[in-house]
């Protein structure tokens, strides 16, 4: 009992710390090319033909600064979950985990073939039509 404990701490002390050692210029870039541990299942189809899912996060709204993504396939009750990207001071997103959002009206959407075909997106706000 106490061996599971101690691993199921070691675990989640690990992915916390990897959480925040991973920093990128670009999220969106790092979240399709799948450039860290993803922290959920997401792009279950392939991120070739997709809906990924942006939320502008302001300190005053979220506690903090910065982008959370998601993507359309694992998005059943349209809840999330979002990987989350703080705003460093340099311009740097630093990776920050998965969390649910309580509000999603800041909710974009972007095609994953647009993004891989010219490297942006062109963001339409709310839920994909």
């Amino acid at each position: 009992m106490i061996a599971t404990a101690l691993i199921l701490f070691a675990t989640l002390f690990t992915d916390a710390a990897q959480a925040g050692e991973f920093t990128t210029r670009d999220p969106v870039q790092a979240f399709v090319q799948g450039e860290y541990p993803l922290g959920d299942d997401y792009f279950i189809n392939g991120n070739k033909d997709t809906r990924i899912l942006r939320c502008a996060l302001t300190r005053e709204k979220n506690q903090t600064d910065g982008i959370a993504l998601s993507e359309i396939s694992i998005w059943g009750n349209r809840t999330g979950p979002w990987e989350i990207f703080n705003k460093q001071q340099d311009g740097s997103y630093s990776y920050a985990g998965t969390r649910h959002l309580p509000d999603t009206a800041c909710m974009e959407n972007c095609s994953t073939r647009e993004y891989l075909t010219s490297g942006k997106c062109t963001w339409n706000k709310g839920w994909p039509k």
